[in-house]
C-alpha cells in the first residue's frame, strides 16, 4: 500500500440493492428497494437474486480493479447479511468470497453497514424506503452492534481488513447522542476483536459542524471520518451552471476537507463524476466529457489531503458518471 491516499471504489449494488443501479433485477416487480423486492419475491425472483449476486461481482472484477491501480474497495453490507431478518436474504458467503478474492488480488477491503434495522435515513440504500426508526427503539442499536460484533469477529484479523465503517449516511435528525453512543460501544467492539490497526471510520451524515469534538484523537486511534462528496441533489446544485458547480469543487470542497481535517483524518467514502447543470441540449457530447473529465481532475486533486477515496460505484447497468469502469474506459479519470 502506497504512502499516499487509499484509491478504492465502492461495490454498490451489489450485496445491498439499488433499482438505479441494476433496474433489470427489478424488472417484474413493484419493489422499490431490497425489503420489497425479498418480500414479494417468489421462488423464480430468489432464484434470479442469488444468480445476480453470483454474476454481478466476480474475481475478475477484483482482478481489473486491482490491475487498474485500485488499492481498496468499499463493500456496502446490511444487517441482514448473516441471516434472521426476513425477508431480507443473507450475503455473508458472498462477503467471505471478496475476502478471498482481494486477498488473491493484494486489494484491502472497508466493511461498511450501508443497512441498518429501522433504517438510519429511510433511503432505498439502507435496505427499506420509509420511516427513520433506526434510534426510535433500542432493540435496534442492540442489533446493529450484535452486528458489528460479528462482522468484527469474523473478518478481524483477516490481513485484507481495512476496517469498518459504523454507519453509512445517518439522517441529521437522529439524535447525536444515541449515535455518539452508538459510535463509543462500536469502537470498544472492533478494538477488542480486530486489535488498533483495524481503521474505524463514521459518516458525517452531512453534517460536519456536529463532530468537531466528538471522538477527538488522544482517545481513539485510528478513527476516521466519512465525507461524501456530491454534486447533483440539492436545490443549489441543479440551479447552478456546471461552470459554477466546478468553481464550487474547486475552491469549497479543499475548504470543506481541511476543515474536517483539523479534527479527524479524513475519508471520501463516495463520490463521482456526476454533476447537475450538464444539459444536453447546451453541451455537445465532447463537451459533456470534458466537464466531467474537469469535475474528476479537481476532486482527485482535493483528495490528495485525505486518507482515501472510493468512487461511487464500480459498476451500473446504464454506465456514466456513476460508474467507475465506464468513467475510466472512457478516459475520464
Amino acid at each position: 500500500m502506497s504512502k499516499g491516499p487509499i484509491i478504492g471504489v465502492n461495490l454498490g449494488g451489489w450485496l445491498v440493492l439499488e433499482k438505479w443501479i441494476t433496474p433489470s433485477l427489478f424488472m417484474g416487480t413493484q419493489a422499490q428497494d431490497e425489503f420489497t423486492f425479498c418480500q414479494e419475491a417468489n421462488a423464480e425472483q430468489l432464484q434470479r437474486l442469488e444468480l445476480f449476486r453470483d454474476s454481478f461481482i466476480t474475481q475478475a472484477d477484483f482482478e481489473w480493479l486491482a490491475s487498474h491501480g485500485v488499492q481498496a474497495v468499499r463493500l456496502p453490507v446490511g444487517y441482514w447479511m448473516f441471516d434472521d431478518a426476513a425477508p431480507f436474504q443473507p450475503t455473508v458467503k458472498y462477503v467471505d468470497r471478496a475476502f478471498e478474492w482481494a486477498k488473491m488480488t493484494g486489494l484491502k477491503v472497508l466493511l461498511d453497514l450501508h443497512g441498518a434495522p429501522g433504517s438510519q435515513n429511510g433511503n432505498d440504500h439502507s435496505g427499506r424506503i420509509g420511516p427513520i426508526d433506526w434510534a426510535t427503539s433500542p432493540a435496534n442499536i442492540t442489533t446493529t452492534l450484535e452486528v458489528i460484533q460479528k462482522l468484527a469477529k469474523r473478518y478481524g484479523h483477516h490481513k485484507q481488513l481495512l476496517g469498518i465503517s459504523l454507519l453509512n449516511e445517518p439522517s441529521p435528525q437522529l439524535p447525536k447522542s444515541t449515535l455518539l453512543s452508538y459510535y463509543h460501544q462500536a469502537y470498544v467492539i472492533i478494538r477488542e476483536a480486530c486489535g488498533e490497526d483495524a481503521w474505524v471510520v463514521y459518516n458525517d451524515g452531512y453534517a460536519p459542524s456536529r463532530w468537531r469534538r466528538e471522538l477527538p484523537r488522544s482517545k481513539f486511534q485510528n478513527v476516521y471520518i466519512d465525507m461524501h462528496h456530491y454534486q447533483v441533489f440539492s436545490p443549489l446544485d441543479k440551479r447552478l451552471p456546471p461552470w459554477l458547480n466546478l468553481l464550487r469543487t474547486r475552491f469549497q470542497l479543499p475548504y470543506a476537507i481541511s476543515c474536517h481535517r483539523r479534527y479527524h483524518p479524513v475519508i471520501i467514502g463516495e463520490w463521482s463524476l456526476t454533476l447537475s447543470g450538464i444539459k444536453p441540449e447546451k453541451n455537445s457530447p465532447a463537451k459533456r466529457l470534458r466537464i466531467q473529465r474537469t469535475y474528476g481532475r479537481l476532486q482527485t486533486k482535493a483528495y490528495q489531503k485525505t486518507a482515501a477515496s472510493f468512487f461511487w460505484t464500480y459498476r451500473t447497468e446504464s454506465g456514466g458518471g456513476w460508474s467507475f469502469r465506464d468513467c475510466l474506459e472512457k478516459q475520464l479519470l
